[in-house]
């Protein structure tokens, strides 16, 4: 492999590698904020005149909507991170075929 294409692959490799930094920043960051509102709900579970039932409802639902937050985030996060592998491929094989 050339030095050029090695530099061509090596950049849009290192792409899909910050992506993937960024990815798992993120979900640190909702881990966090999950726990947080966990920490939060066991707050106001303690004042006397919460209905109890109406705040696990709550809690089912946050939860629900961070799974979806997580699923969607990790659907979109592959496939740009396909797409990138993909150009670069597409890039070295045109690359390659000119010489």
């Amino acid at each position: 492999m050339s030095p050029e294409t090695e530099s061509i692959l090596c950049r849009f490799l290192n792409d899909v590698d910050r992506i993937r930094k960024r990815q798992t920043i993120a979900f640190v960051v909702l881990v966090c904020i999950m726990v947080g509102l966990f920490l939060w709900l066991g707050h106001v579970t303690q004042n006397p005149a919460t209905d109890v039932r109406q705040v696990m409802l709550v809690a089912v639902f946050v939860l629900f909507l961070g799974m979806v937050y997580v699923g969607i985030a990790v659907a979109i996060v592959q496939s740009k991170m396909t797409l990138k592998v993909l150009k670069a491929i597409a890039l070295l094989s045109r690359h390659t075929a000119l010489i």
